[in-house]
């Protein structure tokens, strides 16, 4: 919880909301030990990845027939939110919700596990899962309903 606080400290603003995904576990294709060490370093080297890869992702850099299957088409174009920022390390992402509808549905596909759902099946990419030898990554994602409630609070007569 350290890192979400931080990070919440650093980047609030009014009718922004952020949150932070980080790997909790990973499946690997192929059934090589690995020390906890070696578990813990491909985790961050992975995350790393995923994160460039959702900060370089925009509409004019990937095909077009790619667009629905990225993280940031979902966050963008079905949850109608607007990617604010966007940092490395563990993926963390501050949108802005314009109105009090755009952040009642985010929590609410926050709160079902479905934000989190998205997320692991548009940042775990078959480029990630061949270079890391990887089957699949359960991700953690983690909005703070102190910032949920913060943002609902600070934007309330400000929303359009």
């Amino acid at each position: 919880m350290g890192d979400e606080k931080v990070f919440q400290e650093q980047y609030f603003s009014e009718g922004t909301v952020p949150m932070v995904m980080k790997i909790d576990s990973v499946i690997f294709q192929t059934a090589k030990s690995r020390d906890s060490v070696q578990q813990e370093e491909a985790k961050r080297i992975i995350i790393s990845d995923m994160a460039k890869s959702f900060i370089e992702t925009t509409a004019t850099r990937i095909p077009v027939d790619e667009i629905p299957l990225s993280l940031r088409y979902y966050l963008e174009g079905v949850l109608d939110l607007i990617t604010k920022q966007a940092g490395e390390g563990s993926l963390r992402i501050t949108v802005e919700c314009r109105t009090s509808e755009i952040l009642e549905n985010l929590w609410e596909d926050y709160c079902s596990g479905h934000l989190n759902a998205v997320a692991e099946e548009c940042l775990l990419t078959d480029d990630i899962k061949r270079r890391y030898d990887v089957e699949s990554v359960k991700l953690e994602t983690t909005i703070l309903e102190e910032d949920y409630l913060a943002c609902k609070t600070v934007s309330n007569g400000h929303f359009t």
